[in-house]
């Protein structure tokens, strides 16, 4: 029996509460994997400005006392 048939017939054999459950669940994997997509393409796009990968690192390394508070930062 092929991976394909052996996942329709466990989905032939649940119940419309069990198939809705994993539905659920599929559609908070995918909204999770657009988050992490999205955030890798914002990633690749502030790394190839030159230099700034060196700064993100250095910001990383900074103590928060010696950052300024976010209500203080002028958006």
């Amino acid at each position: 029996m092929s991976n394909r048939d052996m996942c329709i017939s466990v989905i032939n054999s649940m119940e419309e509460w069990q198939l809705k459950s994993i539905l659920e669940m599929l559609r908070a994997v995918k909204g999770t994997m657009d988050q992490l997509e999205s955030g890798v393409l914002e990633t690749r796009e502030l790394l190839s400005i030159p230099g700034m990968g060196e700064k993100l690192t250095e910001g990383k390394g900074t103590p928060l006392s010696e950052c300024v508070p976010e209500s203080e930062v002028d958006w």
